[in-house]
């Protein structure tokens, strides 16, 4: 990792509940023993000592680890001990000497006799500085060696730092690794869905134009001119994860040109579009399936037709797209088509919740609603 990466993974992790959980767990753990074994805690620091060692191994032990340099998620064996000894002996031997007994304060002054200068007698006789007298330079404090049982610990404590920090990092690369792989996995899954709805498309619109054909020659030339160049933007957006509201509202109206043909005066088409929304990036083919719902189960079974309706409005922060049409009523026992059932899949792939989109049916008019939160892409 380089090191934005490796302080944001720290960031991460200091957040987590389970990190402050595990400290909390080891604290109290040694604490509990300590009192169990009937070994009194001299000052508040020797209770605080076990939290700060377990704060120090579990936030701040991976980084050694995890700083390459490059995109690598580990350090190797041989680079990652060379980083992490140090570290980690910083880090110990700074808590150890903040942990240990303070210097012992220097033992009680000489008397000014004792401090008196050898030569004051001479100077007396002079007649200058009579009876002045020199303090001896007190003492310094006297500085407890340092034991051998703390090198003991400090040794202890560095190789359990950089073993932990070695685990924890491996940890922590393999869930990335994992939930990387199940976004690739997710994400390959909504693209064949999204392949899925090209021949789809197509087959509907195909359909349609054969009742026309034999009903205007010339108008079925112009639908197939129009759906040459419906079919020309589902390839391109079949190579594309996601695409602007405004490449996605010049498809929906190429295919509404193509069932025009077909539809006629039945289909009355009405926009309500915030341009303003329209640079946002969503996966293609979210209003497609929509407007294909509409026509095809409430304008083009009515022998009347209907009017359709397409908005597009900030909502909470986020944006809201919605297909309203009259016509033939919803059926609300009837199952799901391939287009409804492709999108709902897909929106859950790509971690939309069951709420992003409902169907909905009141005074005449059926809708088709999709919220998406502001953070989604």
């Amino acid at each position: 990792m380089r090191a934005t990466t490796v302080l944001q993974a720290t960031w991460t992790r200091i957040r987590r509940p389970i990190t402050w959980g595990a400290i909390l767990a080891f604290g109290l753990l040694w604490n509990g023993v300590r009192w169990g074994l009937g070994v009194p805690a001299r000052e508040g620091q020797d209770i605080l000592a076990p939290f700060l060692w377990a704060t120090l191994f579990m936030a701040l032990s991976p980084l050694p680890w995890q700083w390459t340099g490059d995109d690598q998620p580990l350090a190797r064996s041989w680079r990652g001990i060379f980083q992490a000894v140090p570290w980690n002996a910083f880090w110990v031997l700074l808590l150890l000497f903040a942990l240990s007994d303070p210097p012992r304060p220097a033992g009680p002054p000489r008397s000014p006799e004792a401090g008196m200068s050898r030569g004051t007698g001479q100077g007396m006789g002079r007649g200058h500085g009579a009876g002045r007298m020199r303090q001896a330079p007190p003492e310094p404090p006297i500085r407890v060696p340092l034991h051998p049982r703390v090198l003991f610990f400090a040794s202890l404590y560095l190789s359990f730092g950089t073993l932990l920090g070695w685990i924890l990092a491996d940890k922590e690369r393999a869930e990335t690794e994992g939930e990387k792989a199940k976004q690739a996995a997710a994400q390959a899954q909504a693209r064949a869905l999204q392949a899925q709805m090209n021949p789809h498309v197509l087959f509907n619109a195909l359909s349609g134009l054969t009742e026309l054909v034999h009903e205007d020659a010339h108008a079925a030339e112009e639908a197939l001119v129009s759906l040459a160049g419906l079919l020309r933007t589902l390839l391109e957006l079949g190579q594309r994860p996601t695409c602007s509201l405004a490449v996605e509202r010049g498809l929906v109206e190429q295919y509404l040109a193509v069932e025009a043909f077909r539809l006629g005066k039945r289909l009355q088409v009405s926009w309500e579009w915030d341009r303003s929304l329209e640079h946002r990036e969503l996966p293609p083919l979210l209003l497609q399936p929509l407007v294909e719902n509409a026509l095809k189960h409430g304008i083009a079974p009515s022998r009347t037709g209907g009017e359709l309706r397409i908005a597009l409005v900030a909502v909470d922060g986020g944006l809201e797209l919605q297909v309203a049409n009259t016509g033939h009523p919803m059926d609300e026992n009837a199952a799901e088509g391939v287009g409804l059932s492709n999108l709902r899949e897909r929106l859950s792939l790509l971690g939309f919740g069951p709420e992003a989109f409902r169907l909905e049916h009141a005074g005449g008019w059926t809708r088709a609603i999709l919220r998406l939160p502001g953070d989604k892409r």
